[in-house]
C-alpha cells in the first residue's frame, strides 16, 4: 500500500519537543458474527499501530466472541471488551495477563486499582449493570445491583473527582430509550443519584469529559440526534437537537468540538462547545464505522468496513485533509492510543525507532525500523546472553528465532538506548 512520508516528517518534531508521544495506537477489530446461522465468520482481533514505521500487526485473536465493545489503554497495561470477555495484555509484549467472564460487558474506566465496568445486552436482563474489577488481576471486586444502582444497560464511563459518571441509555431495548448519568463514589462504592438528560436527551451512546463538563451524543430513538452537555458541579444540563436524519453512527472529541457523523452520511460534523451549534463538516467522502481521536498530534482516525470482509483506518488531520491509510480487519470499533512521557530524552536517536512482530511469535519475526543505512540489532535473553545478532541496511527485516524456546527475549539495538520485550510462545 501506497504511504505518504508527509506524516512521518511531521511526528519527528513532535516527539522531540512534546511532553508524550504516540507509541501505538490500539486497534480492536470486532470481526463478523453472522447471526441468522449462528457462526463466526470473521473473529474479533486486535491489533497495534507504530505511527511512526506506519506499520499495523494484530497481536491476538479473541475466539468464542462474537463482537467486541472497547479497548483502553492505562500505563503498561491494554483492556479489551470482546462480549463476554475482560482481557488484559502487557502494552510491551501483547502477552495476555489476565481474562475475566463478563457477560454482556460494554465499556471500560480506570479508577485508582480499579478497573470500571458497564453492561447491556440485546435481549438480555442484568441484576446489575455496573461492576468493579481489579484491575491487575480482573478479580471481581464489587457490583451495584439494579436495586441500589443503574437499573438499565448503560454505555461510556468516566471518572472526575473520585466520582464516577456512566451513561445510562438502556439502548438495547428499541422504543424504550432513557437519558441518564449515574453518579457513583467510587471511595463509598455507593449510587449517589442520576442526572435526566430529559427527552431530548435520551440514548446516550457516547459520553466525553473535558474539564468540568461532560459532552454526551445522544442518538434519541435512532431518528435525530442531540449533544449534552452537563456541568458535573452543579449537575445542570442543556441539550441541543442536531436536526438529523437519523442517529450518529461514530463520534469524537478535539478541545472545543464535539465531531460526529450521521449514519450514511459521507461528512464528518463539528459542533462548538463554545457556540453550543453546528461549526462545519469536513467532507471526508467516506461512511465510518469507529473514530477516535489522538490527543497529542490533533489527528483523526476513521474506522471503515464493508462489515463482511475487509476494514481499514483512515488518518486525518483537524482540516478533513486524508494522511495515511492502512488495513485492519473486519469493522474497526473502538481504538486508543498508548501515549508515553519523552522526559529525559535528548534525541531521536535515544527512541526506541524499531518495532517487532507479531509479538508474541511462533517463529519468524519482522523487525522493522524507521531509519536508514545500516543497522544492528541484537536479541538476548534475560540473563544477557546474546541470542541473535543482525546485520541489516532494510526498513524491515525477519528473521527465523523457531529453534529458541519459548520465553522473554529482549530486542535492542546496537549503540541506541531503546529495547523491547520479545516473546516467543
Amino acid at each position: 500500500m501506497k504511504r505518504k512520508i508527509t506524516l512521518l516528517l511531521a511526528f519527528f518534531p513532535l516527539l522531540l519537543n512534546a511532553q508524550s508521544y504516540v507509541n501505538r495506537v490500539i486497534i480492536l477489530n470486532e470481526g463478523h458474527y453472522d447471526y441468522v446461522n449462528m457462526v463466526q465468520t470473521v473473529p474479533v482481533t486486535v491489533g497495534a499501530y507504530n505511527p511512526v514505521t506506519h506499520q499495523y500487526a494484530a497481536f491476538d485473536t479473541i475466539l468464542n466472541a462474537r463482537f467486541a465493545s472497547h479497548v483502553l489503554v492505562d500505563g503498561s497495561s491494554i483492556y479489551v471488551a470482546a462480549d463476554s470477555f475482560l482481557i488484559r495484555y502487557d502494552a510491551d509484549t501483547y502477552q495476555r495477563l489476565a481474562t475475566a467472564t463478563v457477560t454482556g460487558i460494554r465499556k471500560l474506566a480506570v479508577w485508582n486499582n480499579q478497573l470500571l465496568v458497564s453492561r447491556g445486552e440485546y435481549m438480555v436482563t442484568f441484576n446489575s449493570y455496573f461492576r468493579a474489577y481489579d484491575k491487575s488481576t480482573l478479580a471481581f471486586s464489587y457490583e451495584l445491583t439494579t436495586a441500589s444502582g443503574p437499573q438499565f444497560a448503560s454505555e461510556n464511563i468516566v471518572v472526575k473527582n473520585n466520582i464516577g459518571y456512566v451513561a445510562i441509555n438502556n439502548g438495547f431495548d428499541f422504543g424504550n430509550e432513557v437519558g441518564l448519568i449515574g453518579r457513583i463514589d467510587l471511595q463509598l462504592q455507593q449510587y449517589m443519584n442520576e442526572i435526566n438528560l430529559g427527552t431530548t436527551g435520551k440514548n446516550p451512546e457516547n459520553m466525553i469529559l473535558d474539564g468540568n463538563t461532560l459532552y454526551t451524543v445522544n442518538n434519541r430513538d435512532y431518528t435525530t440526534a442531540s449533544i449534552s452537555n452537563v456541568d458535573v458541579v452543579s449537575q445542570a444540563v442543556n441539550t441541543t437537537n442536531l436536526n438529523t436524519s437519523t442517529g450518529c453512527g461514530a463520534s469524537g472529541y478535539t478541545p472545543g468540538y464535539v465531531m460526529f457523523q450521521v449514519m450514511g452520511d459521507n461528512r464528518i460534523a463539528r459542533f462548538s462547545v463554545s457556540t453550543l451549534s453546528m461549526h462545519d463538516t469536513l467532507l471526508i467522502n467516506r461512511s465510518i464505522y469507529g473514530m477516535a481521536t489522538d490527543p497529542v498530534n490533533n489527528l483523526i482516525y476513521i474506522g471503515e468496513t464493508d462489515y463482511l470482509s475487509s476494514g481499514n483506518i483512515f488518518i486525518y488531520n483537524l482540516a478533513g485533509a486524508l494522511l495515511d491509510s492502512f488495513a485492519v480487519s473486519v469493522s474497526p470499533g473502538t481504538m486508543d492510543f498508548d501515549i508515553r512521557s519523552t522526559a529525559g530524552i535528548k534525541s531521536a536517536e535515544e527512541l526506541t525507532t524499531f518495532s517487532a512482530f507479531p509479538n508474541p511469535f511462533n517463529g519468524l519475526i519482522t523487525i522493522s525500523s524507521s531509519q536508514r543505512g545500516e543497522k544492528v540489532f541484537v536479541i538476548t535473553d534475560v540473563a544477557g546472553r546474546v541470542i541473535k545478532r543482525i546485520v541489516t541496511d532494510e526498513y524491515n527485516v525477519t528473521i527465523d528465532l523457531a529453534g529458541c524456546d519459548a520465553g522473554v527475549y529482549i530486542l535492542q539495538q546496537e549503540e541506541h538506548a531503546g529495547k523491547m520485550k520479545i516473546v516467543k510462545q
